[in-house]
């Protein structure tokens, strides 16, 4: 029988940031969500019952979520325009608009883009270190909602061991 877990969706699994996402090659107006992730883990329980230790999940939940609370996501690298640090300050550039932060309240992100898409993806990659080597998970879903009506799913499906 195989099941699905979810842990996540509300209390530490929720946190406020601002980003200005690039659509149609122009830097968006800056602005805020408070996002909540959800982690949906796939597979088969082992000889204890279990798919997964919960524990571990919220622990790497917790672990991926802080560095972004109350903080300005901007990719490292974004996909039209620039993004820099220079005097202590980030500065982003898309065409004639450009957002210039102090360094301590920014989180540079290595993705193209701070789409809600691509911080999904963001945090699942981040958190597979604390699903991989669970023998009976098949299937990993990252679900990051940025309003009650908006969300990302990001998922990786795993082979499974075989003995």
């Amino acid at each position: 029988m195989s099941f699905q877990i979810e842990i996540g969706g509300g209390g530490a699994h929720v946190f406020s940031a601002a980003h200005a996402g690039i659509h149609d090659r122009t830097l968006e107006p800056l602005h805020g969500h408070t996002f909540t992730v959800t982690v949906r883990l796939h597979g088969d329980p082992d000889g204890t019952g279990m798919v997964l230790d919960f524990r571990r999940v919220k622990e790497g939940l917790r672990e991926v979520i802080e560095p972004l609370k109350r903080r300005t996501l901007l990719p490292e690298t974004p996909v039209v325009g620039t993004c820099h640090v220079a005097d202590g300050r980030v500065i982003v550039e898309c065409g004639d608009d450009w957002y210039s932060f102090p360094r301590r309240v920014v989180a540079l992100l290595p993705v193209p883009n701070t789409t809600t898409e691509e911080l999904a993806g963001y945090l699942l990659d981040r958190l597979m270190p604390y699903v991989d080597g669970a023998p009976g998970i098949d299937r990993v879903e990252l679900v990051l909602a940025e309003a009650p009506d908006t969300r990302a799913v990001a998922s990786v499906v795993l082979a499974k061991a075989t003995a």
